[in-house]
């Protein structure tokens, strides 16, 4: 779906752009994902094990096979370094339902980076895999992330109690969603 990097609007100086990762950035990938291990994997399982090479190989190569309705990752380029990305995943096409999810180093926050990420998946969900439902799922304890995704229009749903599992702990989620019309402003 990102066949050409998307430049990005955003609050940093320079370049932004968001382009398709692949298992060729695996080192890329792990490097980015070391640099920030602490803050990107408070919320997050997959930073644990992206942090080398061969795991960030592995996740990516799961993006690449379309494994378990994963559609596309797309990583933010800030210059020539990766300050976080964007994600399609749990895409179910009888349904029409996929899920976004997004990252983001603690160096990028705060220039609407994960935001305009999200826009551009946002708007290919909907033109590519004629998304009727796109949902964001995201830790209670995760405001910045719930935060973001009421600031791109989601609505909340609800609370899944006890569903998600990081570390150990068992934790609540909450679920928002757009759907429908909703998605259209996003193409362009």
């Amino acid at each position: 779906m990102l066949e050409t990097p998307v430049i990005l609007e955003t609050g940093l100086p320079g370049r932004v752009t968001v382009q398709r990762i692949t298992t060729a950035d695996a080192v890329a990938f792990a490097d980015h994902v070391e640099g920030d291990l602490p803050r990107l994997s408070e919320h997050l399982p997959w930073p644990e094990v992206t942090r080398t090479p061969d795991g960030a190989a592995e996740w990516l190569g799961r993006y690449e096979r379309h494994e378990d309705g994963r559609v596309d990752v797309g990583g933010v380029w800030s210059g020539a370094a990766l300050v976080g990305g964007a994600l399609l995943h749990h895409h179910d096409p009888d349904y029409a339902v996929v899920e976004i999810g997004c990252w983001l180093t603690a160096a990028a926050e705060g220039g609407g980076v994960a935001s305009a990420a999200c826009r551009v998946l946002l708007g290919l969900a909907r033109r590519e895999l004629a998304a009727e439902r796109v949902e964001w799922h995201v830790s209670t304890l995760n405001v910045r992330s719930r935060r973001l995704a009421e600031r791109l229009g989601f609505t909340h749903e609800g609370t899944m109690r006890s569903n998600y599992v990081l570390r150990g702990d068992r934790l609540d989620t909450d679920v928002l969603s757009l759907v429908g019309a909703e998605l259209d402003p996003f193409v362009q």
